[in-house]
């Protein structure tokens, strides 16, 4: 089974991450929490890491999904003191932590791969402001079928019984990536399964009928 997932977003940066650290991290082990300090950049060797905004109830809204090949914890690099979202790791996985000094001292030696970086924040950035968008002005269904369309694009491996998202994904996970409650999420995806669009199994969405999620998203 091939994954439609296949990027390393910084060729050239091998080099860097030799004089990093590797760490193995076990699934929903939380790599660094709000308040932290803001010392280091981290790069997925393998696995899946999720960055959440963690508002103090205890709510959270997960603004991105970092995989193999992709970097997290990069406000390091812009002036941030301290970590303002929490990263965990979805699944038991390897990453490499570079520390700030260490990461901008290579970067001015290599402005080739300071422009890529400066290319692939502003990709971050679009991607922030679409989740601002779903949240100010689509509903739930709406909202989740897009992310279960980004995910299927992003980690999607096709399967005779349709496009499997890669990874374990519980109701909760998605609900945060959506801004909804899970009771609500549940209930969509629920809806969705009986419309024959997905299928789910233990930690597990399946699509079914891609198109059909398709005209699930509205404009």
């Amino acid at each position: 089974m091939q994954s439609t997932r296949e990027k390393w977003l910084l060729p050239g940066i091998g080099p860097l991450l030799e004089q990093g650290d590797r760490e193995e991290v076990p699934a929903r082990e939380t790599i660094y929490y709000p308040g932290t300090p803001s010392d280091a950049v981290y790069f997925v060797e393998q696995g899946n890491v999720k960055v959440s905004y963690l508002d103090p109830s205890g709510k959270r809204l997960t603004m991105a999904l970092r995989g193999p090949g992709e970097m997290f914890g990069e406000m390091a690099l812009v002036g941030e003191h301290r970590r303002r979202h929490q990263a965990v790791a979805v699944e038991d996985g390897v990453i490499v932590r570079v520390g700030r000094g260490q990461c901008l001292a290579w970067l001015r030696e290599h402005p080739d791969i300071l422009l890529q970086l400066l290319e692939l924040f502003g990709l971050w950035i679009r991607d922030l402001e679409e989740i601002i968008e779903d949240l100010a002005f689509r509903d739930i269904s709406s909202r989740l079928s897009r992310q279960l369309l980004r995910l299927s694009h992003e980690y999607g491996v096709k399967t005779k019984e349709g496009i499997v998202i890669s990874f374990r994904l519980t109701h909760r996970d998605l609900a945060e990536m959506i801004g909804s409650a899970r009771e609500n999420t549940t209930m969509t995806l629920n809806r969705f399964e009986r419309e024959g669009i997905l299928g789910k199994r233990r930690y597990q969405i399946i699509i079914k009928d891609l198109e059909g999620l398709k005209d699930k998203c509205g404009s």
